[in-house]
């Protein structure tokens, strides 16, 4: 049933989720109803979340797409005589991907924190000054 929908799903060339310019698998799977381990034991998802399969397929088609536009709009920019003027739509774009990998450094260091407060995690720095 699963494999039917998304199926169905990337026969209209829909916009696929990106995190990190790979398919978001998290995002595909909450938008149809899927759970992790569904993928894992359904051969058919496997076959569609591949990184060969038609979701990565369409990832691929859109990045390039996106660099097509890109590359497109900087021409245009360059070819007006001003370079240092980018589209509103691309300074968007990389403020947003700038805020996610802050989001993504304070998560990663608050977890550290916290698993160096409990007492589960030391870390390498101070490994490093115990075995000298």
């Amino acid at each position: 049933m699963s494999v039917k929908k998304l199926e169905d799903w990337l026969k209209t060339s829909p916009e696929i989720p990106i995190h990190n310019r790979k398919m978001n698998k998290t995002k595909i799977c909450r938008m149809h109803g899927i759970t992790k381990s569904t993928i894992d034991s359904n051969s058919g998802l496997e076959r569609l979340f591949s990184d060969d399969g038609p979701i990565a397929l369409l990832v691929q088609e859109q990045l390039n797409n996106t660099i097509h536009r890109q590359e497109t709009s900087a021409n245009e920019t360059a070819s007006e005589g001003n370079d240092t003027v980018l589209p509103t739509e691309e300074l968007t774009q990389k403020i947003d991907e700038l805020k996610q990998t802050i989001d993504s450094i304070h998560l990663d260091l608050a977890s550290e924190e916290y698993l160096t407060s409990t007492g589960r995690y030391i870390p390498k720095l101070y490994l490093k000054t115990i075995e000298d």
